[in-house]
């Protein structure tokens, strides 16, 4: 009875209800004109479906690093929007100003239950929960389901469908390609709350499982890890990845060339893509990478830059690949310096 109440009321106030990833049911205007977007990942997927114009005010942390951020890149507009806070994992935001700005609805990605309800206690603007799901994966249905409701939210159903499709076909694609590999591979430099040097990497590296690769690093841990520079040699991998947001630790790093990967010029670069969460967009270009690089004649259909444009453009707008190579590097063999 109450559920229905709630409906009716809703109906009556031209609004709707969606169900958020917290499973909360909050009720919302139905034609959505002004919202904001706060906390990782959440200002990203409201680009994936074509809503950016929709948003009034952006976190300062959307304006650092720009680069690692190809939504953004595609849309520099959002620069010019008035800040509503620092941003952050921790949510430090300017309730007053976000008021302001009268937004008819906050979009935020992972909070607590308790913080969005109290938000909307505090500033009387509804709260709507999205979630990426489990980290380091690119395709799952918590994702999809946020994708999903975001269409509803911002009346965008058929784009919400059409990039979860997209993702889908992405997913299938490589998954298809899986292949042996037979060489010892290892991925350095891997950024997490900050930027690292080659000894930060992580075992279950997400475009490695992808792949079928294993990380020569064997460890349970499911997230980043530091190893010391003795396991590395120990290990003496073939060939090694290098996330590019970390290339300046790289390039002080002497003790690089006893490896082989540097003696035999096995050492690559590939675009940084967690940043605020999950960059999906570079995520699979980055596999795409690796896979053409490890076992070619799977991947011997991919031109890497067109696959890369292809994945930007339909997800962010425009293509990304060039303004990204130009600052990071790109996708190339590192020439790492005696």
């Amino acid at each position: 009875m109450k559920k229905l109440i709630i409906l009716i009321v809703a109906v009556l106030l031209n609004a709707k209800i969606v169900t958020d990833s917290l499973n909360r049911k909050v009720n919302i205007p139905d034609d959505v004109k002004r919202a904001v977007a706060i906390g990782p990942g959440a200002l990203r997927l409201v680009v994936y479906i074509k809503a950016e114009d929709k948003i009034v005010g952006i976190e300062e942390k959307e304006k650092k690093f720009i680069y690692a951020r190809p939504y953004i890149l595609a849309h520099k507009e959002l620069l010019n929007l008035p800040v509503i806070g620092m941003g952050g994992v921790n949510f430090r935001i300017n309730l007053e100003k976000i008021i302001s700005l009268k937004p008819d609805l906050i979009i935020a990605g992972y909070i607590s239950k308790q913080r969005a309800d109290l938000i909307t206690k505090k500033t009387g603007i509804p709260v709507v929960v999205i979630s990426y799901g489990k980290l380091g994966t690119f395709a799952n249905e918590k994702l999809f389901k946020s994708i999903k409701l975001l269409g509803s939210v911002f009346n965008t159903q058929k784009r919400a469908k059409d990039v979860v499709e997209f993702i889908k076909r992405l997913d299938l694609d490589i998954k298809r390609r899986k292949f042996k590999c037979n060489k010892k591979v290892y991925i350095g430099a891997v950024a997490f709350k900050g930027l690292h040097g080659i000894t930060s990497t992580m075992p279950k590296f997400p475009p490695f499982e992808m792949l079928g690769v294993h990380n020569a690093v064997k460890s349970n841990a499911k997230s980043q890890i530091f190893i010391n520079k003795e396991a590395l040699f120990m290990l003496n991998p073939d060939v090694i990845f290098i996330d590019e947001s970390g290339i300046k630790f790289i390039k002080k790093e002497n003790f690089i060339k006893h490896l082989k990967a540097y003696k035999t010029h096995q050492i690559y670069g590939i675009l940084p893509y967690n940043n605020y969460m999950t960059n999906i967009t570079t995520a699979y270009a980055d596999t795409y990478y690796i896979g053409k690089l490890l076992a070619p004649e799977k991947f011997k259909d991919i031109d890497i830059v067109k696959k890369t444009d292809e994945i930007y453009k339909f997800l962010v707008g425009k293509p990304c690949y060039n303004s990204m190579a130009e600052f990071f590097g790109g996708f190339k063999k590192l020439k790492m310096k005696n």
